[in-house]
């Protein structure tokens, strides 16, 4: 009997051992040949690596607060600052500064980061081929000016999703982009250069982000849509050339609204034309002379100049509001720190309602999609105010010292439920520390997600260097 119980097992061990080896979860990255890969699957390939980069992390205590890695879905989540991976730019997603930047003891080797750079520039997919937030219905496009990088974060999800770097389409770095606009069908989005050596506007498709045409001929500053019509509208960056005009540009051909330049002249002493509003009727477009300081009306219909209001000398207009009903204009004045509200309910009296003070240099603005707010970036006190339009009382928000990541506050915009007010930080002064230090991120750009339920701050999402001129896009 002995004698059968060795032959009996002497047969079946190497069985047993196949059998064993094969329902266990012993592979890891390092039973992985990740230089000669071919087609990378990742339940396979990718998340293996995740585990061991995860354990390197967090015995070097450098792992992302927030951040999960056991799954797809939970790395494209992010961490608390942000996203982890950012699809087609590995060079700007945290998992590979973390192991390319810092310095600790342990790293994930140089073949396996090339590998994991790779899976993101190939869109960081998985199993099933989808890309993160490729369904995603609320974008908000950031310019990070410093880089002349476009960041489009998910507005739901509060990660970037994408990075649209000027570079890749033949610009120098230099290029500074600076504002965002839309057609109304929402199939194109627009960027303002202000490099003078680039001078252009730029329009690239929403659904894969592709140059598919530009205007030229000026420094661009600020731009609105019309709401229905192909006209996009843009005030000019002029402060050492003055002059006393805007631009109307066809934005399906992206040629002149004329045939030609598309120039909308002001009288020559209205100089410095900066900001830049579309009514939301479409009937009038207003700017303002930012150094004469005087707010300007021109006819959607004639694209011509037909009304101005007199600010108030050194007031130094920088951008306008309007109202959801079109019947008052709220205008950011950094001269003298106040909001001037321009009464416009009688077309052939406009004029000044009130100013209210709130200090500083208050910046790009925004209302609530109801009316009753009027939001206000400040980007000399490191702050944003609330105010109230039915009696324009005012609170503000934000610690003053720019380290909450409202930093020189820029660019400011509003979900379509108004629950989430977004604002771009410039942070050129470097108030706003990142987690990381990774020697080239000391000014890195913030977008301060605020609750408009409580204005507290919900989340900083760190982007690339001087954010400036924002815009949601609702799909």
């Amino acid at each position: 009997m002995k004698k059968f119980l060795i032959f009996f097992l002497t047969l079946a061990l190497p069985f047993l051992l196949f059998f064993c080896d094969k329902n266990s979860n012993s592979v890891g990255p390092d039973d992985i040949d990740y230089g000669s890969i071919q087609t990378i699957e990742f339940t396979k390939h990718v998340q293996p690596l995740l585990n061991e980069y995860a354990k390197i992390l967090q015995d070097a205590a450098v792992f992302p607060p927030g951040l999960q890695m056991d799954s797809w879905e939970n790395l494209i989540k992010g961490w608390e600052r942000g996203e982890a991976i950012i699809p087609f730019d590995s060079d700007n997603s945290l998992l590979i500064e973390l192991t390319r930047k810092l310095s600790y003891a342990n790293k994930l080797d140089s073949v396996k980061t090339n590998f994991l750079a790779r899976w993101i520039d190939e869109g960081a997919k998985n199993d099933a081929g989808q890309i993160p937030y490729a369904d995603a219905k609320n974008l908000l496009y950031v310019c990070s000016q410093g880089e002349s990088i476009i960041n489009i974060i998910d507005a739901d999800a509060l990660v970037v999703t994408r990075n649209v770097d000027l570079t890749d389409f033949g610009f120098p770095r230099s290029s500074k982009a600076h504002h965002i606009a839309f057609s109304p069908d929402k199939q194109f989005w627009f960027v303002s250069c202000i490099d003078n050596q680039v001078n252009k506007v730029l329009k690239f498709t929403v659904a894969d982000n592709q140059l598919v045409g530009q205007f030229d001929g000026f420094i661009p500053a600020l731009m609105d849509h019309h709401p229905t019509e192909n006209t996009l509208y843009v005030s000019k960056f002029t402060v050492n050339n003055p002059t006393s005009s805007i631009t109307a540009i066809n934005s399906e051909t992206m040629t002149g609204f004329d045939g030609g330049d598309g120039t909308i002249l002001f009288p020559p002493n209205l100089a410095v034309l900066h900001a830049m509003r579309v009514a939301h009727n479409g009937d009038f477009v207003y700017t303002a002379s930012f150094a004469e300081d005087v707010f300007l009306v021109v006819e959607n219909a004639t694209k011509s100049f037909v009304d101005q209001v007199i600010l108030g000398n050194d007031r130094t207009p920088v951008q306008i509001g309007v109202t959801p009903d079109d019947q008052k204009a709220y205008v950011s004045c950094i001269g003298t720190g106040e909001i001037v509200v321009i009464d416009m309910t009688d077309t052939a009296n406009r004029h000044i309602e009130t100013a209210i003070s709130v200090g500083g240099q208050p910046w790009h603005n925004v209302f609530s999609p109801d009316g009753t707010k009027f939001y206000v970036g400040n980007l000399g006190l490191n702050k944003f105010h609330v105010i109230n339009t039915a009696d324009f009382s005012v609170q503000s928000f934000g610690a003053g010292d720019g380290s909450d990541g409202l930093s020189q506050p820029h660019g400011i915009d509003i979900s379509p439920d108004g629950q989430r007010l977004f604002i771009s930080g410039r942070n050129t002064s470097g108030n706003y520390h990142p987690a990381y230090d990774f020697g080239d991120n000391a000014t890195i750009g913030t977008v301060v997600v605020i609750n408009t339920a409580d204005n507290s701050i919900e989340k900083v999402i760190e982007i690339e260097n001087f954010g400036s001129g924002m815009r949601l896009l609702s799909k």
